[in-house]
């Protein structure tokens, strides 16, 4: 099996869930190249230093750093203009390879989460693509 790499956008309540989920998998089937992570005082960039993870704060110097050798780029900051500058970037680097999981798909993985509450959605109405 080939492993998958992932770079991850934002580590906050959402993000940080499946951050430990993914740091916890087995290395060979999973590993996180990098977290994008604005937030310098967030309390998992500790963990994220600890494992040789690097943070790129801008989301775009982790796209041009690794291009195509991101398999899944996983945004929870349900943020629609962010999800939107990383297509634009993805599209504009020709980039066919790496796949940002929609909104929707955070959802049900969360769901599939041991122990997760729902997850307030009064800051969007579309948890679509």
């Amino acid at each position: 099996m080939r492993k998958i790499t992932i770079l991850m956008i934002g580590l906050g309540r959402i993000g940080g869930k499946f951050y430990e989920q993914f740091s916890n998998m087995n290395p060979e089937h999973v590993e996180i190249i990098g977290v994008s992570e604005p937030n310098m005082n967030n309390p998992l960039l500790k963990n994220v230093e600890q494992r040789g993870i690097p943070n790129f704060p801008d989301f775009e110097e982790a796209l041009d750093k690794y291009g195509e050798g991101i398999d899944i780029i996983m945004d929870t900051s349900n943020r629609s203009e962010l999800k939107q500058a990383i297509r634009r970037k993805l599209q504009d680097t020709d980039n066919r390879h790496s796949v940002m999981v929609p909104m929707v798909v955070d959802y049900l993985m969360w769901y599939l989460l041991p122990g997760s509450e729902a997850i307030p959605q009064s800051h969007h109405d579309d948890i679509g693509y």
